[in-house]
């Protein structure tokens, strides 16, 4: 799993937009009156439309057929000194005129070039060249009509028209038209038009926007669909796809899938090697040192960055030995600097994480001398310098220099974003500083900020690590232990930036999630792509009003600068205006995609007497717990980091799988001692309490509650351990807002029917089934049916499914059993009509999500390969958000949090428990890993029929201590593998609640 670096909060963005700041746009279709020149290769009707210029210039915009995008441009200019009449003779005079231009300079800043050669015998000079972005196909050229110099560049499809539109613009007969630029270039390049470029620029800003968010598996769905699309206009070998597939490895490698971004970079590093542009595949080994990094192989990650270092640095010294005439050369110069800065943006940041200061100062100093003698780069990458000298200096120890540049950054960042989230991280790096530099009165200040500034947030990021949270979390427990009086007011803050968490499997998931609700509704979608243009247009005006107010007293322009304001104030009207609309038309996805922080006063105001709520949060080297009681809340230190606690689990659950045929016995000191780090510090409060709801992370969501030993036991004396469900009723919930969300369910009507349930669908496979398919490559495209028909069968399940169904009264057509179990089948039913969904089958909750995989229920596999994932038998969690629910109780039987994988699935199950909750589930009875269905039924019994009337945690909990009890089922393998994952509360009209749920969902007696 990709773990936060917080050097790497300055590179958020730059894995993906090497060419940044030098792009130029497209120009505007204006008005005017188009002049006919032709056809391009694609045999389209072209047209060149004048653009309104200063000057001696000319400039028209080239479009072709019904396109609404210009698939090129064509300039015009005096030229200086006429040439001689002889070609020979002017063509060296041509070339050293083409090269001067303010076109040459706009080419060379958005496209790589190879040096120009002559067509045929005349005067018409070819540049072949390829987009800074996405190394498409792009050419430029020039020849001379009528005294002028023209130029133009376009997709090459707009090459053999080039002189001849010329020729018509400048009023003279066209040449000849023929073949000779399309010969050039080769006729697969000029298979593409602009709107092509065009659908793939629009995927990869959205890369880009994913990407700049932290959220990575948007990103890597932008980069997968550009893909698409390139390889299917240039072919799947073009050198071109090497550089969207360079983009979409650095996705997956962010989401900590090593291996499989491994073979993605493989397969770009064979593209790019036939490629003329050494830029690109620099670009390449950069993007490689950032997968070392994610891979936390530090010295790897120097090395290979320092080797990009190196050949960005020979290419930047090879164009400053031009005479600085050549206008081409200057805007390649600017693309040099332009790379060598991310460069020296990256070798500073690794040099912050190995502590090496003079490393990181160097490459930071480097960054900033480059920045400041090239003219035309993005403003916003002043803040990222600025920051990266204040980590340097707080790398050498010294604080309050790192302090002030990292202040320096927020407050250009504030300048030219206001407060989004490039401020926002900024703040949280200055939060951090200050607290390992012992001022954490001051960190906590600034964290409180970022924290306001995220809260408001209309783009946020959708992975915020724990990490970068946790430094907030230490020094406000320091700052509580030096002022008792403000102690209360802290941990209510430390409670709520707990909530600002997302990453891992939890937060992958939610994002798919979010992305499959807008792709499934037209109207959602439209608004989201409506609200998202907004902000980056208000962010462009602020970015221009920046620009334009930093400049000289001497070159600013106040007429310019008040259009700008007046720009900005409606830009910024119009982006809160579809903020607002999005939130209140469609407030599910809303929830999925923004922040949603209670307070803990929130909390508390529907938490009644004798209930409590335990949250863990999991940080690398310390974590940290909070008890919120109706009338108290409580933050302290947890003396456990992340990968001890998972350790601890794994020692705990090896009870759990049999050696030659018995049970290991399961160890109850260890599950005492973690008890004991876990909640020592609040024992004796939750000795008052009878209900507790856990929100764990990390490891611990993978472990169920009921196993924790409140005090010494004997070795393998289950009967008499203190064990926790003894004492108090228990449930975990995925997150806060999910916890209160379900709560608030309490009052809503309920279903009118019991029961419906689907189990045993007709796998034939093995026990490693599951392994395999959680391993699988999925993008988007179906689940091979021979991959669920591998999973090992389930044949008691429907014996299972049968015998829990009685106690409702259930018929046979609520019964779904073997291959009947389909998608359509749970997709068509009227699921909202029940008070209880159960799913008997295997569930796929993997430790890591490949590809684009969710976690999700195996159900029954079509007879051959789906059109569509429609109709393949994974019910992901994507499809569980889009379901309408209203069940009390959503029963998970026979799935695994071991995950299938090697590694713990209980993030999985926390990411598909939130889907259930969004359709309308308020409660999930789940099981960690499958238990023989005679115990099964047998807990069910009880929990059904059990004495804790509405209250389902506290009859699960009833129901597992009797089976504890017996010399049978003592051992935890057959009733602690099932927890109650919601509030644990089953409602019942509009008086349900902890204390007043009366009714149990079925209508036996104990």
């Amino acid at each position: 799993m990709r773990r936060s670096l917080p050097a790497l909060a300055l590179l958020a963005a730059l894995g993906a937009c090497a060419a940044d700041g030098t792009r130029v746009p497209s120009s505007a279709r204006p008005a005017g009156q188009p002049v006919e020149i032709g056809s391009d290769a694609a045999g389209e009707q072209c047209r060149a439309v004048p653009v309104p210029v200063k000057g001696d210039l000319t400039l028209h915009d080239v479009y072709c057929g019904a396109s609404e995008e210009p698939s090129g441009q064509i300039w015009s200019v005096p030229l200086v000194q006429p040439l001689p009449a002889d070609a020979a003779a002017a063509r060296p005079q041509l070339l050293q005129a083409a090269q001067r231009t303010d076109w040459a300079n706009q080419l060379a800043r958005k496209a790589a070039c190879q040096d120009p050669a002559w067509v045929g015998e005349g005067l018409v000079l070819l540049a072949s060249c390829q987009l800074r972005e996405g190394a498409w196909p792009h050419l430029g050229v020039s020849t001379v009509q009528a005294g002028r110099l023209y130029q133009g560049d376009g997709v090459p499809a707009l090459g053999d028209l080039f002189p001849q539109a010329m020729a018509r613009l400048a009023g003279v007969a066209p040449p000849p038209s023929g073949e000779g630029i399309t010969a050039a270039v080769g006729k697969q390049a000029v298979s593409f038009g602009r709107g092509d470029v065009k659908r793939y620029q629009s995927l990869t800003e959205q890369g880009r926007l994913g990407n700049s968010l932290e959220n990575f598996a948007a990103a890597e769905t932008a980069y997968r669909r550009a893909l698409e699309v390139q390889s299917r206009v240039l072919g799947a070998d073009s050198p071109a796809v090497g550089d969207t597939l360079m983009n979409l490895a650095l996705e997956v490698s962010n989401q900590g899938r090593l291996e499989e971004a491994d073979g993605l970079f493989r397969r770009a590093d064979a593209l790019l090697q036939r490629s003329f542009d050494r830029a690109l595949r620099a670009r390449l080994t950069s993007y490689r040192a950032f997968h070392a990094l994610n891979a936390g192989d530090l010295k790897r990650a120097l090395a290979t960055a320092q080797e990009a270092s190196a050949v960005r640095r020979a290419l930047m010294q090879e164009l400053e030995g031009d005479d600085g005439l050549n206008r081409m050369v200057l805007g390649n110069l600017t693309a040099a600097r332009a790379d060598l800065i991310h460069s020296m943006i990256l070798e500073g940041s690794i040099g912050v994480k190995l502590r090496q200061a003079d490393l990181a100062e160097a490459a930071a100093a480097e960054a900033q001398r480059l920045f400041d003698r090239t003219p035309g780069l993005p403003a916003w990458w002043q803040g990222r310098i600025l920051a990266l000298r204040g980590l340097a200096r707080a790398t050498r120890g010294d604080t309050d220099g790192a302090v002030r540049l990292l202040t320096a950054a927020v407050e250009a960042n504030r300048h030219l974003f206001g407060g989004g989230w490039p401020t926002a991280s900024l703040l949280l790096e200055r939060g951090r500083v200050e607290a390992e530099g012992n001022r954490p009165v001051d960190a906590v200040a600034s964290f409180r900020q970022a924290f306001a500034m995220l809260g408001a947030a209309d783009q946020p990021p959708a992975q915020l690590p724990l990490d970068r949270i946790a430094p907030f979390l230490r020094a406000g427990l320091a700052v509580a232990e030096r002022m008792p009086d403000q102690a209360p007011a802290l941990y209510a803050d430390l409670f709520a930036a707990t909530q600002f968490v997302r990453e891992g499997a939890v937060g992958q998931t939610i994002s798919r999630a979010s992305a499959r609700f807008a792709a499934d509704d037209p109207a959602v979608a439209d608004l989201v792509r409506r609200q998202q243009d907004a902000v980056r247009a208000r962010d462009r005006v602020r970015l221009d009003l920046a620009v334009e107010t930093a400049k000289p007293d001497a070159s600013r322009n106040p007429a310019r600068e008040q259009e700008l304001r007046t720009r900005l104030e409606g830009a910024s009207r119009q982006a809160a205006t579809l903020e607002r609309d999005l939130q209140a038309a469609f407030p599910g996805y809303a929830r999925l995609t923004r922040f949603t922080v209670a307070g803990a006063a929130d909390l508390q105001a529907v938490l009644e007497p004798g209930e409590g709520v335990l949250l863990f949060a999991l940080a690398a080297d310390q974590s940290y717990g909070f008890l919120v009681t109706r009338d108290h809340i409580r933050a302290y230190a947890v003396r456990l980091g992340r990968d001890e606690a998972a350790r601890r689990v794994q020692m705990l659950r090896a009870a759990f799988i049999p050696v030659a045929g018995r049970l290991p016995p399961f160890d109850l000191g260890q599950a005492h001692d973690l008890y004991t780090r876990l909640a020592g510090p609040v024992a004796d409060d939750l000795r008052g309490l009878k209900r507790l709801v856990f929100i764990p992370g990390g490891a611990l969501l993978s472990l169920p509650p009921a196993l924790l030993v409140t005090a010494p036991a004997a070795a393998g004396d289950y009967a008499g351990a203190a064990w926790l469900a003894r004492d108090h009723a228990l449930a975990m919930a995925p997150s806060v807002p999910a916890f209160l969300s379900m709560r608030r369910l309490a009052g809503r009507a309920p279903a009118p029917r019991a029961f419906i349930g689907f189990a045993a669908p007709p796998f034939q496979g093995k026990a490693d089934g599951l392994s395999l398919l959680g391993r699988e490559c999925r993008t988007g495209a179906p689940v091979d049916p021979a991959m669920l028909r591998a999973l090992a069968p389930l044949p008691e399940t429907a014996d299972e499914l049968r015998q829990v169904g009685q106690q409702f009264g259930a018929g046979p057509d609520a019964l779904i059993t073997g291959a009947a179990v389909t998608k359509a089948a749970v997709r068509d039913r009227p699921l909202a009509d029940y008070r209880v969904l159960y799913f008997a089958t295997h569930g796929l909750l993997p430790g890591e999500l490949r590809c684009q995989s969710e976690p999700g229920l195996a159900l029954a596999p079509p007879a051959s390969m789906p059109a569509s994932t429609a109709d393949d038998g994974l019910l992901t969690a994507s499809d569980v958000a889009l379901l309408r629910l209203n069940a009390d109780l959503v029963v998970l039987s026979a799935c695994n949090t071991a995950g299938g994988d090697g590694r713990f699935g209980g993030e999985s199950l926390s990411g598909l428990a939130e889907s259930f909750f969004f359709a309308g589930a308020r409660n999930l009875l789940v099981t960690h890993w499958q238990v023989p269905s005679q115990p099964t039924v047998a807990l069910m019994t009880r929990l059904f029929a059990g004495s804790g009337g509405g209250d389902v945690a506290a009859s699960l909990s009833a129901a597992q201590m009797v089976l504890a009890a017996r010399p049978a089922t003592g051992h935890p393998f057959y009733w602690g593998a099932f927890t109650v994952v919601g509030d644990g509360i089953l409602s019942r009209g509009q008086s349900a609640g902890p204390v007043a749920a009366a009714a149990s969902l079925s209508q036996v007696s104990p």
